[in-house]
């Protein structure tokens, strides 16, 4: 083997190195384990020293093996080469962790796969379903993150109800739940049998939101079964209101001020903002114009000051800015 290894050395240049390998019936593995550098006397003195810290404490992973080889020898090793030579000594510590079961909500979605999506291909009529998802915002230059929930009625476009939040979690998500269930309240609209759809994120699984959505508020909730491709009506909403008021978002120097912010912006996108779909009408004002709200109601919310009259209010009579 010696001598074809040599011949292997010679030719590979002038004829290839596989060429070379297969004339000589010599397999690439064997190849590169002979050219494999030998050990050196430190890599050999340093096992010995890892050798005793592992009988020591079997349990220990590369980083505890490094800090107590520093603690015990005063031998400071580089993790990246402790943990390749750990490899090569076949004593990299092998764990057997636990496959997570998933849970009762994740089996269902298993087996209801194919059938999940219900609003698929459908045309709601305003007050049906509500569309709904999370959103990175960046505040502060571009410096912060928050993240913003909203609740979209696809009939008419009209946001029912939005929160910011630090995080993209249930506490978020019921938040904004509640506020879309008093809007629709104020509209003389309850939940029960309202379809809200989703994507199967781990907050739209739990069993908190579910429990409050199905057994609590007698909703019905869909879930998206092709990602973004199934809530198509989340995906134009977030394109268009972040990338109009992407700047504001960023000039925003803190949380309550991007709260300000937001909530403004959802005012505008509700009550001023035309629509191509809607005949360049805005959301309230199409509700208005299709009878699914009537006019007393909206002028009685208006006079109020209810979560309606919020939503009725002109751009003129919005609350002041933080600070100012």
């Amino acid at each position: 083997m010696a001598r074809k290894l040599e011949l292997v050395e010679r030719y590979r240049e002038e004829y290839g190195l596989n060429r070379c390998l297969r004339a000589l019936s010599v397999s690439k593995s064997t190849w590169h384990r002979h050219r494999r550098p030998k050990v050196s006397r430190k890599d050999v003195e340093l096992k010995e020293k890892v050798l005793r810290v592992v009988e020591d404490h079997p349990a220990y992973g590369y980083r505890r093996i490094q800090a107590e080889l520093e603690a015990r020898y005063g031998e400071r090793v580089n993790h990246k080469r402790l943990r390749r030579l750990l490899s090569e000594w076949a004593l990299a510590l092998r764990r057997r962790v636990a496959r997570s079961r998933p849970s009762g909500v994740r089996r269902i979605l298993k087996e209801a796969k194919g059938k999940l999506n219900l609003i698929r291909g459908w045309e709601p009529e305003p007050f049906q379903a509500l569309c709904t998802d999370f959103t990175e915002i960046k505040y502060a230059g571009g410096t912060k993150k928050a993240y913003l929930m909203a609740m979209l009625d696809p009939g008419s476009g009209w946001i029912a109800g939005w929160a910011v939040g630090k995080s993209a979690n249930r506490e978020l998500a019921l938040r904004c739940w509640e506020k879309a269930k008093a809007n629709l309240a104020a509209w003389g609209v309850e939940p029960r049998g309202m379809i809200v759809h989703h994507d199967q994120d781990s907050v739209y699984t739990s069993y908190r939101w579910l429990r409050q959505l199905l057994i609590e508020d007698k909703a019905v909730v869909s879930y998206c079964e092709r990602g973004a491709k199934d809530n198509l009506w989340m995906e134009s909403f977030w394109e268009h209101f972040k990338g109009e008021n992407v700047s504001l978002f960023r000039d925003a120097a803190t949380f309550e001020e991007l709260e300000w912010v937001i909530g403004n912006k959802m005012k505008y996108y509700n009550l001023e903002r035309r629509h191509s779909r809607l005949d360049y009408q805005s959301p309230v004002g199409y509700l208005l114009s299709e009878g699914s709200i009537p006019e007393t109601l909206a002028e009685t919310g208006a006079k109020s000051g209810s979560a309606l009259g919020a939503h009725l209010a002109s751009s003129a009579g919005l609350s002041e800015k933080p600070g100012v």
